[in-house]
């Protein structure tokens, strides 16, 4: 935890437990979802599982399950505001040129808004055209109540929502820099499957919290 600031000043005491290195995108994790100390090194894949688990215990947590407290659960909109802050106002070009599909995958997985999801189950696949082989293909399987499953293993499934893309597409979509008419006016986005769930994951797009410029993290498979 960061050095006492010896202030008076909420501004600062607040600094006092938040300043310290990772621990704000560590409560991001936690703010979007995240309850298994697996899930939260997704998020934050640089970070070392030493320092992951000390910032936890910092953070007042012992346990094998992460749950915000109500103090944590008023931090969202601090969170949300700072991800707003910084996609206003920082650049993000150099950010789209260093995207790894890994990381950009997990947010999505993540940011999918589910709660206007329209199908109890689906099948969603994307395809990025210039990831390696290994990382090139993802499938997300919803069972309509929870984030879905994500691998790169074939599940051997038929496919509700295909997606095909080179990773500066895909990265520019999500983040909301373009749009998915715009990159396929470009011949660099393809999108097919029903409607409703073309509509789902555009209404996702740009409201994540999370640039796609990390290193690559290793995803759990099927």
């Amino acid at each position: 935890m960061s050095a006492s600031y010896r202030q008076f000043c909420p501004v600062a005491m607040a600094a006092e437990v938040l300043e310290s290195r990772w621990t704000l995108l560590i409560v991001r994790e936690l703010c979007l979802g995240s309850k298994h100390f697996n899930d939260i090194r997704k998020g934050v894949p640089k970070m070392s599982p030493t320092l992951l688990s000390k910032r936890l215990k910092e953070l007042g947590s012992r346990k094998t399950e992460y749950v915000l407290t109500e103090a944590g659960d008023e931090l969202f909109e601090v969170i949300h505001a700072i991800g707003s802050w910084g996609k206003r106002w920082i650049d993000m070009r150099h950010h789209l040129d260093r995207a790894e599909e890994n990381l950009l995958i997990w947010d999505i997985r993540r940011n999918l808004r589910i709660e206007n999801f329209p199908m109890n189950e689906a099948v969603l696949q994307i395809y990025i055209t210039d990831a390696p082989k290994k990382t090139s293909n993802w499938w997300f399987v919803f069972n309509g109540k929870e984030r879905p499953d994500v691998g790169y293993l074939d599940p051997s499934l038929d496919v509700d929502l295909y997606i095909e893309t080179n990773l500066s597409s895909l990265t520019k979509v999500w983040l909301g820099e373009g749009s998915h008419t715009s990159e396929s006016e470009a011949n660099s986005f393809q999108l097919e499957g029903s409607q409703k769930l073309i509509e789902t994951f555009e209404s996702s797009a740009g409201y994540c919290l999370i640039s796609a410029s990390l290193p690559k993290f290793q995803t759990d498979s099927y």
